[in-house]
């Protein structure tokens, strides 16, 4: 056992450049924190949750020192560490650790005695504590993030000098350091969700990941698509939509599906900004699918109470449509373009194959029976888990060896660490938000604006999502903007569902959103386009994406079951939405059935505008327009092809 430990420890860090022992023990430190994660996530599902500072506290203090132990700070060029590193690190795990052991062990005192009145060890604590997640968070996400919790750090210090909505009343330095590590910030709700529901998830899919289940979602897109014209984009939109389901992040979806699908695109045609656009945009498709949705569904049943159920059937018609729009703009351009079927090898329904099929439909199966029975997410969540790694383990194909076993421990806690730190540090801009007030002056700015022009608040709503969330997970941006724009959308109206959903669009859309868009630039070093275009292709493909969120204000049957709306109510309005789509993707692209002139793509562009707007007699205006000119243009290519 003892012999077969270093290779375990190269398996776990492949690429690491370290020889040096006391170098590779403090990576291995890091592996370790990062494995007890999910074994403390397990063990207290099964034994008994703690108190949520002692809860929240031990999953952060080992995702600090797994971020810290891991990721350095200096490297040289080779990729060695540095001594400088391993002591600034060595520094920033034992403060750390005083953070996390003062406050666990005074949480009941501080409650009960000294909240609004700190000593000068809970100061100390507070000052600590904030710190050394600033410097987590900005080890896992970079500047971007950094400088928006530094800006809520100034402007809880220095807000009371600003003018207009800015200005608040002066906060000490005792109260931000107060403020920042506690209930209100750090041990928040941001924090709170991704504890209590997203590292379940996160295990899920490395379950799925390491058993070979995840990639029967690449199998099943292959086989639906392989004879078609567009078959190698179809197959990006479905694989990406399965997995980024479970996966819940963009930019990573683009980086494990897109090394197959983007290169495939090109080889059919295809030019290499659009797959990369269409990869791009189909990453997104996962976090706004049901049932899993990336966890977001989770998080908001969380945050609003409102029961899982009634929010995933409120997204499957904007999910469907939103696909649809995919499918079928990458239908017309691969029509425009004469693209004939790419021909790939069907892949062989063997063994492998059908192994991998039972673990995922059992593991689904289960998690689906378990949330509609009305079990907690977290709860269904690692029972499936438990279904998924017993049924692989039954079955030869799917085994884990022993020595993956480590792996799939160090993988649980790891691909966990960003979205954990980064929501960590959201606590501090959203404790800012709410106490000094900007988030109920921001709402009532929106509010006020509402009353004269509900379009144009929805727009700055919108607005306000994409930028606050350009750069974060999509946890982390939807729990931030939840609470500067949610409120102000309800007061005009709006269903606490609907806000919700309206907000976590955008936030998931941020990601194809320039200037800081992940997925755009994962998927252009993949592609090897220029991310500024193929960013701007992006944009385009999901036009339908951000459009959908302004059209179910207007429109409530689009989301069953929010306004009194049901299954009926979005059957009937379903077939115009359709054809506004298909006429708007005609109109992107310039085909439908033959090349279209711009008179035709503008009434197609206008009929698909006038579906949206209320009132059935529009829908139907909108709908025979595009027909009219569908119907004209198949006449008109039928003709052309006998002549």
């Amino acid at each position: 056992m003892v012999a077969i430990a270093p290779t375990i420890l190269r398996d776990l860090l492949p690429d690491q450049a370290e020889d040096r022992p006391a170098f590779v023990a403090f990576q291995a430190v890091g592996l370790v924190a990062a494995a007890l994660v999910p074994l403390f996530i397990v063990y207290t599902q099964l034994a008994g949750r703690f108190p949520s500072p002692v809860q929240y506290g031990t999953v952060l203090w080992l995702g600090l020192i797994a971020v810290f132990a891991m990721r350095p700070i200096f490297a040289s060029e080779g990729g060695r560490r540095t001594g400088l590193d391993l002591l600034l690190n060595v520094v920033l795990i034992v403060a750390a650790t005083f953070a996390y052991a003062y406050y666990t062990d005074q949480y009941d005192e501080i409650a009960s005695n000294r909240e609004g009145l700190p000593n000068a060890l809970d100061l100390w604590c507070y000052a600590v504590g904030s710190f050394v997640v600033l410097m987590g968070a900005h080890r896992v996400e970079g500047w971007l993030l950094t400088s928006v919790i530094l800006i809520a750090l100034v402007y809880l210090f220095f807000g009371h000098f600003m003018p207009g909505i800015l200005d608040h009343r002066p906060f000490s330095v005792n109260r931000v350091l107060e403020i920042s590590y506690g209930y209100r910030g750090i041990f928040g709700v941001a924090l709170g969700s991704v504890v209590d529901i997203v590292l379940v998830f996160v295990i899920l899919g490395v379950a799925l990941k390491m058993t070979g289940a995840g990639e029967f979602f690449n199998d099943i897109a292959m086989m639906l698509t392989r004879k078609q014209r567009s078959g190698p984009a179809q197959c990006a939109i479905i694989a990406s939509a399965l997995f980024g389901s479970i996966n819940g992040s963009a930019p990573a979806n683009v980086a494990s599906t897109g090394v197959l699908t983007i290169p495939m695109m090109k080889r059919a045609g295809y030019a290499g900004r659009f797959a990369g656009g269409v990869e791009a945009t189909a990453s997104c498709v996962g976090q706004i699918m049901p049932p899993v949705m990336g966890v977001g569904a989770f998080i908001m049943s969380d945050v609003t109470g409102i029961p899982y159920v009634t929010i995933m059937l409120a997204a499957v018609v904007p999910a469907f449509l939103y696909l649809f729009a995919l499918s079928a703009t990458v239908g017309l351009e691969a029509a425009r373009l004469n693209i004939a079927p790419l021909s790939v090898e069907r892949p062989k329904w063997d063994r492998r194959m059908k192994s991998r099929a039972a673990v995922l439909l059992l593991g689904f199966g289960t998690l689906l029976t378990l949330l509609f029975s009305g079990y907690p997410a977290t709860y269904s969540g690692l029972v499936a888990t438990g279904v998924i790694l017993l049924v692989a383990t039954a079955l030869p194909e799917t085994r884990l060896r022993l020595k993956d076993w480590p792996l799939f421990m160090v993988d649980s806690g790891r691909d966990g660490l960003s979205v954990m730190v980064s929501c960590a540090a959201i606590g501090i801009v959203i404790a800012a938000i709410t106490s000094t007030g900007l988030g109920i002056k921001l709402n009532q700015e929106i509010t006020a604006l509402g009353e004269q022009n509900l379009m144009a608040a929805l727009m700055l709503a919108a607005v306000c999502s994409i930028v606050l969330g350009m750069g974060l997970p999509t946890a982390a941006s939807y729990l931030m903007v939840i609470f500067v724009a949610g409120p102000a959308i309800m007061e005009l109206g709006v269903s606490e569902l609907a806000a919700h959903m309206f907000v976590f669009y955008y936030a998931v859309l941020s990601a194809i959103t320039p200037p800081v868009a992940l997925a755009i630039f994962a998927a252009a070093a993949i592609a090897k386009e220029n991310p500024i275009k193929l960013a701007l292709t992006a944009l385009r493909l999901a036009a339908v994406g951000f459009i959908l969120p302004i059209a179910w204000i207007y429109h409530p049957e689009i989301m069953i079951g929010t306004q009194g709306t049901g299954i009926i109510d979005a059957l009937l309005y379903l077939p115009f939405l359709l054809a506004a789509i298909l006429g708007f993707a005609a109109a992107q692209t310039g085909h439908l059935f033959r090349a279209l002139a711009w008179p035709y793509r503008l009434g197609l562009g206008i009929g698909a505008a006038v579906v949206l707007l209320p009132g059935v007699t529009t829908s139907l205006s909108g709908t025979a327009l595009i027909l009219a000119i569908a119907a004209f243009n198949y006449w008109s290519a039928q003709n052309a092809q006998t002549a």
